[in-house]
Order: structure tokens, then sequence, then C-alpha cells
């Protein structure tokens, strides 16, 4: 039997790599991510079905598409919402009691002062 070798040069490779891999590459972290890698590369080809760019064309649409959201996406949505929630109001309330200590600051100096003022005026009789 004869001995068969492929050899591949480092272009073909590349080429290779680039054709096949990297796109697939590319949707499978898409994907994984929650979006639709096929449609997004279709977006940015501009390959997208002459029907939704004929509805998207029509006077009066103002070019809105309605927004595909997977439950892994809503689910990441909602839970952003409530960490939000979560932190306006840990912010409210450690603003507020940043303001109580500036107060009690404020009032414990001019309790000081005043207990100095009279010290000193004792200390002077």
């Amino acid at each position: 039997m004869a001995k068969r070798t492929l050899r591949v040069t480092g272009f073909t490779r590349f080429f290779l790599v680039m054709i096949i891999v990297a796109p697939l590459a590319y949707i499978g972290a898409s994907y994984y991510n929650g979006d639709n890698g096929v449609e997004k590369i279709k977006s940015f080809l501009n390959m997208q079905a002459e029907d939704e760019t004929a509805e998207s064309e029509k006077p009066g649409n103002d070019n809105v598409k309605p927004v595909n959201q997977s439950p892994a996406n809503a689910q990441k949505i909602i839970s952003l919402e409530t960490e939000n929630k979560r932190l306006q109001e840990e912010l409210d309330f450690k603003t507020k009691r940043v303001d109580e200590l500036y107060r009690e600051n404020e009032e414990l100096k001019r309790k000081l002062e005043s207990m100095e003022k009279t010290l000193n005026e004792t200390k002077d009789q």
C-alpha cells in the first residue's frame, strides 16, 4: 500500500480557521451569552430576509423591531433589576446614616467648644 501524506501549509491552516472554526466559536459564544449568533452575523452582513426589510421600510413603522428575549436574558434582567433596587436602598440607607453622623459630629463639636469655654472661664476665676 502506498503511504499517502497530506501536507498543509501555514496559510491553509489559517484559512481553514478563519472560514470554519472562528465563526463556529463566535456562534457558540453568542448562544452561551443568550444571543442569537446567526442573526447577528446576518444583520452584520445585511443578509436579512426581504420581508423583514420591507416591513421595516413601511411608513409609520419607525424601524422598530420587536426584541426577542430568551428566558436566560429575562432572568438576567430580573436579577439585575433586583440587585439595582437592593443597591439603591442600601445607598439611601447609608446616605441617611452619613447625614445623621455629620449632624451628630457637629453637635459634639459645639458641645466641646462650649465645655472648653466654660473650662477656660473657671480657670480664669
